[in-house]
């Protein structure tokens, strides 16, 4: 458990949109790629040191910061299995598919390996049984097949185009 002096210290976090947070010690300490550049660092003071996180929006940084801050709290009071289910269960719910995309993307940046497993799991879930057109411009890959290569393709593996959910 972090002492009320750690708690009470911040480090500054800048992201790629502008905008600037003061995170609790404990919390950006759950963010590996913060904790390396620190240990790397040690002469930089966290008060004083503005991190950038060129590959995280304010959005998503703000969401991990909660997700992060809950996790903790549930960690302190040494929580039951369901109750961090739960937890992670509240926070996929409440969010769309381009949104947990958004902060898969800084989670994977932080390096938060729990967080990072839970939207891998949570978006591949919402994902299948998609049209490779959805999954293409979900992961905004460009498709470098020609038409008759891919319609080829398509015809050739016909099984795997079989039941596919509409796109939304």
């Amino acid at each position: 458990m972090p002492s009320d002096e750690a708690k009470k210290k911040s480090v500054l976090l800048k992201t790629a949109d502008g905008k600037i947070f003061q995170v609790e010690m404990p919390i950006a300490m759950e963010f590996a790629t913060v904790k390396s550049f620190f240990e790397e660092n040690s002469d930089a003071s966290a008060e004083s040191v503005e991190m950038p996180l060129p590959n995280v929006s304010a959005d998503a940084l703000s969401n991990i910061i909660t997700y992060c801050k809950r996790s903790l709290d549930l960690r302190a009071k040494a929580a039951s299995d369901n109750e961090v289910n739960a937890l992670n269960a509240e926070f996929v719910k409440k969010h769309n598919i381009e949104t947990l995309r958004d902060i898969l993307v800084a989670a994977n940046y932080l390096d938060i390996k729990p967080l990072l497993d839970l939207l891998c799991s949570e978006i591949a879930d919402r994902i299948k049984n998609k049209s490779v057109e959805f999954v293409r411009t979900f992961f905004g890959i460009e498709n470098d097949y020609t038409e008759e290569e891919e319609a080829r393709l398509r015809q050739q593996n016909a099984w795997a185009f079989e039941g596919v959910d509409p796109d939304d």
